[in-house]
């Protein structure tokens, strides 16, 4: 056999671990309510497009009331490159997220 590749199960164990953390993760934030109710995308149910079908509603109505409507758009794309990691993790750690260290 001078074809062989050796079968490798740290892909699928990295997919299975993914899953419980962010089954837990996901069950933790909800039991404690620590997530605002506007935070989308990532929730059961709710959608990002939920998020742009609200944003398009209210400018509509705002519209068909004569009023001014304007927009500011970010791009946070970058954002977390620039965010100090040890305040992320003091903030899970005051959110309970266990096993979290912080030096």
């Amino acid at each position: 056999m001078t074809n062989y590749r050796s079968l490798s199960l740290l892909t699928v164990l990295s997919k299975v671990l993914k899953k419980a953390m962010q089954s837990r993760l996901s069950q933790h934030l909800h039991t404690n309510d620590i997530l605002v109710t506007e935070l989308r995308g990532f929730r059961k149910g709710i959608s990002t497009e939920d998020a742009a079908f609200r944003l398009i509603d209210s400018v509509f109505k705002s519209i068909n009331h004569k009023m001014h409507v304007g927009g500011i758009f970010c791009d946070l794309a970058k954002a977390f490159n620039c965010m100090n990691h040890y305040s992320l993790l003091a903030k899970l750690h005051f959110y309970g997220i266990q096993g979290v260290f912080i030096d």
